[in-house]
């Protein structure tokens, strides 16, 4: 069973991101996709959090994050799926301040801008979650794709200059 990790803030109460997570839990658990997703989780000592957060990272099977808002947690969690290859889906409010320089430019990841989580839930209810890599788009900045039957597709541009995987 294919296992995604939903990164958004936790801690401080006005960056929240709660109505962006149930909608993508909405989304993957209708996909058969399992989430991890710690917003959900009651809390617990920072290390047990540390250790936990860490190793369903390292579990997952690609993490999508919501990044309108700076948390400290979520980028040491998006830098360490980078760090392992897997593929990152960020996606960002476009009213939202601007995102870190340190984000857009990272490897490994796709953004999507988004005014309302209708445009959130049909972007992934879109994608092949299940079989995403990381792959460097020849046509835009998304180093996400999906892997289809008889090819490899941008799940930013839909580009599949990738050539055909028969």
């Amino acid at each position: 069973m294919v296992l995604a990790y939903l990164s958004a803030p936790i801690i401080h109460s006005t960056m929240r991101k709660d109505d962006f997570c149930s909608t993508v839990i909405n989304v993957l658990e209708n996909k058969g996709i399992r989430v991890f997703a710690p917003q959900l989780l009651k809390e617990s000592e920072p290390r047990i959090i540390f250790k936990r957060d860490v190793e369903n990272v390292r579990l997952c099977d690609f993490l999508i994050a919501e990044v309108s808002s700076p948390s400290l947690g979520v980028g040491m969690e998006i830098m360490l799926a980078i760090d392992l290859m897997k593929p990152v889906i960020l996606f960002h409010h476009s009213s939202s301040d601007p995102i870190s320089k340190m984000v857009v430019g990272a490897d490994g990841k796709v953004l999507f801008e988004y005014l309302s989580l209708k445009e959130v839930h049909d972007k992934l209810d879109s994608l092949n979650l299940e079989n995403l890599i990381v792959q460097r788009c020849g046509v835009c900045d998304s180093q996400v794709a999906e892997v289809l039957e008889d090819e490899i597709r941008c799940v930013a541009c839909g580009s599949s200059d990738y050539g055909n995987m028969v």
